[in-house]
């Protein structure tokens, strides 16, 4: 049986009975409960199954985008190279992922959400099997530029998929909840590599490869099926057409607009949205500016063991998840009040800045590199949730991806130059003011737009 509803309601046209100017979205749920009970069960039903998808194919994604870097060092010596040759290849990822993350956003929100995001992953996974049987550099170059282009479909059209099936009030912990998904496939791809490599000895690095990426093909197939499009796609009503002005953000957009007028007004041209992707360029900045640089900093500047800072880089990432499930929380309670709790976390992670780069404790290592963990990712949700709340529906997919430019071109790659070059030339405290100077421009940008936030999100 097919998962799509392919009754002939005429949703637009159905008589409702009428509300007062301030009643609430339940009211407004109530009233098309009672008009229409069975597609009201029916789209609740496939909202949970929408972001099922839209979750756990997410986490697979991460089971085939990290195979390489998690492995660069047995290659390199497999293959006698440089450390240059794999900041290379590696670099091949990044520049294709931040401008793919765009263009692809725009392809989203034209095409099947569901055929964009399964075929994607599904040729994700074909591209990193090939990877683990590959030992030509240039070869592995082209591959990674190919990974890094299909990647970037992926946060756009799963995002758009929460989007699109999920109210104003309910949007917020939607994508709260799906972003801790980067965290446990990012946190269980080093355990899979490491299960794999303790089962298969030496010369099994092809393996850290071909099984991630077999069985995301295998699930590939499976979202294909059931991955969601947009509910007037499979014949079910629009948020609007159940939770009245509560369903989608108020934008003033006309639905006879064209997409590219409405790309061009709500997206490239929006000063939120510029605000917007302007502190994703700073979150990245400073997830990047820590996470990358924990190594050289811990191990040579503060004197930490080997252990010590993998130990905390590992912690970061663990507590990050039940710290996205306590913005999760607050985005039930505030859903048009998320810039100022973004606000607040990255103050926060400023004054846990300060206290890192100072410290030579172990215990409180691990303290405050869980709380930056929490403080990182929080914030950054944050800004998931308010790329959606700020734009059309229609254009959803081309805002993900426009501020996730942003992230990855401006953020992770500045990360990546600035930061060593202070240290070299000054000191690492040079390096981590700016990362404390960055979390409180950052908090500083979200209280801009908290205004603009509570008049377009209806709660």
């Amino acid at each position: 049986m097919s998962h799509r509803y392919d009754g002939k309601i005429d949703f637009d046209h159905l008589e409702f009975a009428t509300l007062e100017d301030d009643a609430t979205e339940q009211q407004y749920a109530d009233r098309f409960k009672a008009t229409a009970p069975d597609t009201f069960a029916r789209y609740l039903r496939r909202r949970w199954v929408v972001f099922a998808v839209a979750y756990f194919g997410y986490v697979c994604a991460y089971l085939v985008r990290n195979n390489f870097k998690l492995q660069s060092e047995q290659i390199r010596l497999e293959n006698g190279w440089e450390l240059t040759q794999i900041g290379i290849i590696l670099t091949a990822f990044t520049l294709t992922y931040g401008f793919a993350k765009f263009f692809m956003g725009v392809l989203s929100d034209r095409v099947s959400l569901r055929r964009i995001f399964a075929g994607s992953l599904g040729g994700s996974a074909l591209i990193c099997i090939a990877m683990g049987y590959v030992h030509n550099f240039w070869l592995l170059f082209a591959l990674m530029l190919v990974l890094g282009t299909l990647q970037g479909a992926l946060a756009p059209s799963s995002m758009a998929m929460i989007a699109n099936w999920y109210p104003n009030r309910s949007r917020g912990s939607g994508i709260a909840i799906w972003n801790t998904s980067q965290n446990l496939g990012g946190a269980g791809l080093p355990l899979i590599i490491s299960w794999i490599a303790a089962l298969g000895g030496a010369g099994s690095t092809h393996l850290g490869f071909l099984i991630p990426g077999m069985f995301v093909v295998v699930l590939s197939f499976v979202f294909w099926r059931y991955g969601g499009d947009r509910p007037e796609d499979e014949h079910m009503p629009r948020l609007n057409t159940i939770y009245g002005p509560y369903g989608e953000p108020d934008v003033d957009d006309v639905p006879e607009d064209g997409y590219w007028t409405t790309f061009y007004r709500f997206v490239i041209t929006s000063p939120v949205v510029l605000i917007v992707a302007l502190i994703n360029a700073i979150l990245y900045f400073l997830r990047f500016g820590i996470l990358n640089w924990m190594p050289a900093f811990l191990g040579t500047e503060m004197g930490f063991e080997k252990y010590q800072y993998l130990t905390a880089f590992s912690v970061l990432e663990w507590v990050a998840i039940p710290g996205c499930f306590f913005f999760a929380w607050v985005a039930i309670k505030a859903p048009n009040r998320q810039s100022i709790v973004g606000s607040i976390g990255l103050i926060g992670l400023a004054a846990l800045v300060w206290v890192y780069m100072g410290n030579h404790n172990y215990v409180v290592l691990l303290i405050v590199s869980g709380l930056m963990g929490a403080l990182i990712y929080g914030p950054q949700l944050i800004v998931n949730i308010m790329t959606l709340n700020v734009v059309p529906l229609k254009a959803a997919g081309a805002a993900v991806g426009f501020v996730g430019l942003f992230g990855y071109i401006v953020g992770e790659m500045a990360a990546n130059l600035v930061m060593p070059i202070l240290a070299e030339h000054l000191s690492w405290t040079a390096s981590f003011f700016v990362l404390f100077a960055l979390a409180i421009l950052g908090g500083v940008l979200y209280l801009f737009i908290s205004r603009y936030e509570k008049k377009i999100v209806k709660a």
